[in-house]
């Protein structure tokens, strides 16, 4: 919401509402949007449109007084629309991953030249924002799959990293899930381009179905399936040692790539980030800035130069002897890979993790169990409860603790002070979830400089 309000700003005046104070939101006061940090009727007083998102219902203050005035209410599909009217739009979908790839995707166009216009759900490490309004005709935006908002769409070039089933309280089955993908790719238009990764089952039948039944539209698949036409190989990683000299390894640097695709077009991809959901991420970025008409080596360039978004792989500090690093992961999937990005031989990986949302604990359970217990140890944090969703009444985070063998905390602050006694030097500790746990890692670095030896 906070990158539509930013791009809205090139429309008229913008106000927004919120309980409590967030970074995205405050960080829009400078650029002149009024912003409250409570719910009051009298704030849509004057306003010619009001947008609310997912979370809130007709019986918030806002929305309830301007429905009673006759002001018209957005929903945020109905805003997207309004900022895509005569723009080729880019969209990214996926279950993961959909924010690292936007961001990689915007600044590899921009990199080509082509000044896009962005909507993402988290600030670029290197501009501080989640938006920018671009003077080209492009806008490149995270189609986040929740209440179908991405069903408004209609892309000129779509990606879909993966489908795997999730938010349950709106899809109840896998299939109905699916469903909302094959509506989203539908909505190509007629000359665009689908983008969808190889490696991954869902994206894969995905592309197989469009191939079938989506005429004049082309169809990429990327991966390092040998059936991809954007063919991904890694190279060996160079990383420096203690005396800099430079050495392969293939535990320690972020991911090189060569990318090989249709008509001879290739890159070679030297990534800040790590991990190898990465590796195809960028694969995935790459492959739709070329379909859209970037210079591949220029792209390949931005996408080299991307230096990550907030709360992905986010390194929050180092102290002890400890390194912490905070992570969105809150699906078992994501959990496995971040794990598996920060591995290294030799350390511990010691994990907080709090579940976001009640249902999607609930549904998944035993996944989450058995990605949790891939740490070396681990904290679980009661549920994060969001403006749309009830608190866990089924004490399912004390639960997940004892299945993936974890402590149990009731906070951010009681799993910093367990993450304080159970750490040690040379431990990484990854804080995950989609809520207000990063908290926990901040706290758990104060704890530990605190008690450092001066």
């Amino acid at each position: 919401m906070s990158a539509v309000a930013r791009l809205l700003l090139a429309h008229g005046e913008v106000t927004g509402s919120d309980t409590g104070r967030w970074p995205l939101s405050e960080a829009l006061i400078p650029a002149g949007v009024t912003v409250h940090d409570t719910f009051d009727a009298r704030h849509v007083e004057g306003a010619d449109v009001v947008v609310r998102s997912s979370a809130y219902k007709e019986d918030n203050a806002e929305v309830a007084a301007a429905l009673a005035a006759g002001i018209p209410v957005w929903k945020r599909h109905d805003a997207w629309r309004y900022l895509a009217k005569g723009k080729r739009v880019v969209a990214v979908a996926g279950t993961h991953g959909k924010t690292t790839t936007t961001a990689m995707i915007w600044c590899a166009l921009r990199a080509a030249g082509i000044d896009a216009s962005l909507i993402c759900g988290a600030a670029l490490v290197d501009t501080g924002t989640n938006a920018h309004a671009g003077t080209s005709d492009v806008l490149v935006i995270e189609a986040d799959e929740y209440d179908r908002v991405f069903h408004a769409l209609e892309p000129t070039v779509a990606i879909v990293m993966n489908v795997d089933h999730d938010h349950v309280d709106l899809f109840p089955t896998a299939e109905e899930y699916r469903e909302a993908f094959r509506v989203f790719v539908a909505g190509i238009v007629r000359g665009g381009t689908l983008v969808a990764c190889a490696d991954d089952a869902g994206s894969a039948a995905l592309a197989s179905e469009a191939l079938r039944s989506l005429a004049g539209r082309t169809i990429r698949t990327y991966g390092t399936s040998s059936r991809a036409n954007w063919r991904m190989t890694e190279m060996e990683r160079l990383v420096t040692d203690p005396e800099d000299h430079v050495v392969p390894s293939p535990h320690r640097g972020p991911p090189a790539l060569s990318i090989a695709g249709p008509d001879g077009v290739n890159g070679a991809l030297f990534l800040q980030v790590h991990g190898d959901h990465n590796a195809l991420n960028a694969a995935g970025a790459f492959a739709a800035a070329v379909a859209l008409g970037a210079d591949p080596a220029r792209a390949a360039s931005g996408l080299s130069l991307f230096a990550g978004t907030w709360r992905r792989l986010e390194f929050l500090g180092s102290a002890a002897g400890i390194t912490v690093i905070d992570d969105y992961a809150h699906h078992p999937v994501e959990i496995r890979a971040s794990i598996a990005a920060v591995a290294k031989p030799g350390t511990r990986v010691v994990v907080v993790f709090q579940p976001h949302t009640a249902s999607r604990l609930g549904a998944f359970f035993t996944e989450f169990a058995s990605a949790v217990r891939l740490a070396d140890a681990a904290v679980v944090a009661e549920t994060f409860g969001s403006a749309r969703h009830d608190m866990d009444d089924r004490d399912g985070a004390r639960e997940l603790a004892i299945s993936a063998r974890a402590e149990y905390a009731r906070d951010p602050a009681e799993a910093a002070s367990a993450l304080a006694r159970i750490t040690r030097p040379g431990d990484t500790v990854l804080v995950l979830g989609a809520g207000d746990i990063r908290a926990a890692g901040e706290r758990l670095l104060e704890l530990l400089r605190e008690t450092a030896p001066s």
